[in-house]
């Protein structure tokens, strides 16, 4: 268990990240929810969840033209979630998955340009 200090120039840090981590948990999406009992933000984050899932599921069947326009789609959802952001650990994770969903949709491409080769 954690010791939260009440002085010194940690303090405010942790009482910070003890706050935020309790916001998060309190504003997590429940997975059982369904998209119209969730609030407009959670419902794009939602739909961006379900654009990667369906890449993935594309990207499995061997549809790489689908699977790329729908990891585009997801990286500029999740462009437009972190642009609104104003708390950086969330502005941070809607970019890092923005740029994970871009760098397997260059994979995508070109693996396909491999496979026009041949």
């Amino acid at each position: 268990m954690f010791r939260i200090h009440d002085k010194g120039p940690f303090a405010r840090v942790a009482r910070l990240s003890v706050q935020m981590s309790a916001t998060k948990a309190a504003n997590a999406p429940n997975k059982s929810q369904s998209p119209s009992e969730m609030t407009k933000l959670k419902k794009v984050e939602w739909y961006a969840g379900q654009l990667i899932n369906d890449a993935v599921t594309k990207e499995k069947a061997g549809s790489f033209e689908e699977a790329i326009v729908a990891y585009l789609n997801a990286a500029d959802i999740l462009l437009l979630l972190a642009k609104g952001q104003d708390n950086y650990t969330v502005w941070k994770s809607y970019s890092d998955r923005a740029i994970q969903c871009q760098q397997r949709s260059r994979v995508l491409m070109a693996k396909r340009s491999l496979a026009s080769q041949k």
